[in-house]
């Protein structure tokens, strides 16, 4: 369980690994098996092994942390530091960092240092462990599609936002902020207290002019001016007027708040999901983590495109879906459950609490 909170935490970035090289695994692979088959973590009595969709042990669970699959590495711990192991169980990058994130785009992002105190320094690694940029940045992000990868650095004594490139070169711009990551193929920036953005050779592609704005999703973002409120496509031109603000469209639903209860609009600015949740994530291959309302229970489960419940709201907290099965947790009796597409209990355990 700690791993796993150090895992959400490092959202932000990060995890592991040093030096390329292979190795002996770190726990006995126990099933011939086809190596495209989706291995899936999971903890037992304090140690990480995999598993099949069927349930069935192909690794063993010896590691302090194992992670998902990811360009075919994944990561592990020995209880220290992380490392990346592949499929046959081998190790890739041996342990080498105090953090270290999955594989994105063909890069992972790392730190040495102490992240729970704040003093970490990241950068990023490719898949044979050698680093792109060795850890210096206060804060990174995984590469997008676009080769960038938005990091925090200090200019002087102020933190500002800047983005490496796929051959380490860092941009930090100084007529502009960068405010988050390239999405959709654009950055948002803000200039003169207007929010605009930027493209992937960092030009300017929509001219700041906006009081408010969100990231692009699939061809449309949310932008406010004089007071008014829209979705804009990639011009910068005003598709549609909405009365509330909302988030990045995935699957062609974005969430937006009203009245303290979170819903989801279509590309036309319509409701498609009327607002009935406590909180709602965005959609990821179809399915959307919901929260019921505190009256209710406030538990979790997910809703399909059409707002019906495909994963009951039993849970207290759950992931995200990773290679199309996810992860739920019940704190009362400290135990997890591995569910697929449907809500079906792949496979369920008792998590440790340090």
């Amino acid at each position: 369980m700690n791993k796993r909170i150090l895992r959400i935490f490092c959202l932000l970035a990060a995890m592991l690994c040093l030096g390329a090289c292979s190795g002996s695994g770190t726990g006995k692979a126990v099933l011939s098996r086809d190596m495209d088959e989706v291995l899936l973590p999971f903890e037992a009595d304090g140690k990480w092994g995999y598993l099949n969709p069927r349930g069935e042990t192909v690794i063993e669970p010896v590691n302090a942390y194992a992670g998902y699959f990811s360009e075919g590495l994944a990561i592990f711990s020995d209880g220290e530091r992380y490392g990346y192991i592949n499929k046959q169980n081998q190790v890739v990058i041996p342990p080498g960092y105090d953090g270290a994130d999955a594989f994105v785009n063909g890069y992972a992002v790392v730190c040495k240092g102490d992240w729970e105190s704040g003093n970490a320094l990241w950068g990023f690694i490719d898949a044979t462990g050698r680093e792109l940029v060795e850890p210096r940045f206060l804060y990174a992000e995984s590469f997008t599609p676009e080769g960038r990868a938005l990091v925090w650095a200090f200019r002087g004594e102020e933190v500002v936002r800047g983005f490496v490139n796929t051959d380490g070169e860092v941009f930090i711009p100084e007529d502009y902020e960068i405010c988050s990551r390239f999405s959709d193929g654009l950055a948002l920036i803000r200039q003169d207290n207007l929010f605009g953005y930027i493209g992937a050779d960092y030009t300017i592609a929509i001219e700041p002019r906006y009081t408010d704005a969100g990231d692009f999703g699939e061809g449309l973002a949310y932008a406010e001016k004089d007071g008014e409120k829209f979705i804009i496509d990639k011009t910068g031109n005003p598709v549609a007027a909405v009365e509330h603000a909302f988030g990045t469209f995935s699957n062609g639903l974005a969430v937006f708040r009203k009245d303290d209860l979170y819903g989801y609009i279509d590309r036309n600015g319509k409701i498609a999901i009327e607002p009935r949740f406590a909180w709602a994530k965005d959609f990821r291959n179809g399915l959307a983590a919901v929260q019921t309302r505190m009256e209710a229970g406030g538990k979790w489960g997910f809703i399909n495109t059409s707002g019906n419940m495909v994963v009951d709201a039993v849970y207290d907290e759950v992931e995200d879906f990773t290679t199309g099965y996810a992860r739920a947790y019940k704190y009362n009796d400290f135990t997890y459950y591995i569910l697929d597409g449907n809500g079906k209990v792949v496979h369920s355990g008792r998590y440790r609490v340090q």
